[in-house]
């Protein structure tokens, strides 16, 4: 859902851009969202910092938060990224992993591959399937290093494999859809 108003003018948005300029070298804490405005918000703040991501209302967010497994990093109290995982609709699915955004300032910290081994730590009798585009090697890099890390091997999976819904992405965008196999490895 687009959302027209503008996150950059919202009260404390400046503030939180500050707090990113001068993070300092702690260590990442990951933990699970709660289903309130104040987390909306924080999604919605790191969707507007990240440039590949659709920036959503508090309120879609909470929802998000309500319907699927979110994940929030911070450094030093400051959110600096996200993660969605929905399930797979029978015990032989994977979770998906729908979107890993990771603010510029905070990236190459490892908060993107802590992110991705919490989301497997929830459901971790499951593979995990996974998008991404085609052109974004840096996600590509991040998915290897996540599966080396999580004993999987990870290969690309026909596109119409899995619903475009289930990998979080819109019809008509250029994904390459990717899966790890860990149950060979559990």
């Amino acid at each position: 859902m687009f959302v027209p108003s503008s996150p950059y003018r919202e009260p404390g948005f400046g503030a939180w851009k500050q707090g990113l300029e001068a993070l300092p070298p702690s260590e990442v804490l990951i933990r699970e969202a709660e289903e309130t405005a104040q987390d909306g918000r924080w999604m919605r703040w790191i969707q507007a910092g990240c440039e590949s991501t659709y920036i959503q209302s508090v309120e879609y967010n909470v929802s998000k938060i309500a319907q699927q497994f979110v994940l929030l990093a911070e450094i030093a109290d400051c959110p600096v990224g996200l993660c969605c995982v929905a399930a797979g609709r029978t015990d032989s699915d994977p979770i998906f992993i729908q979107l890993v955004a990771v603010v510029p300032s905070a990236r190459r910290r490892g908060v993107g591959l802590a992110l991705l081994s919490a989301a497997a730590g929830w459901q971790p009798q499951r593979d995990i399937a996974m998008a991404t585009l085609d052109d974004n090697v840096a996600a590509r890099r991040l998915n290897k290093r996540f599966a080396q890390s999580i004993g999987g091997d990870i290969q690309r999976v026909p596109v119409r494999r899995f619903r475009p819904f289930d990998l979080g992405i819109a019809p008509g965008e250029h994904h390459r859809p990717w899966m790890i196999d860990r149950q060979k490895h559990a």
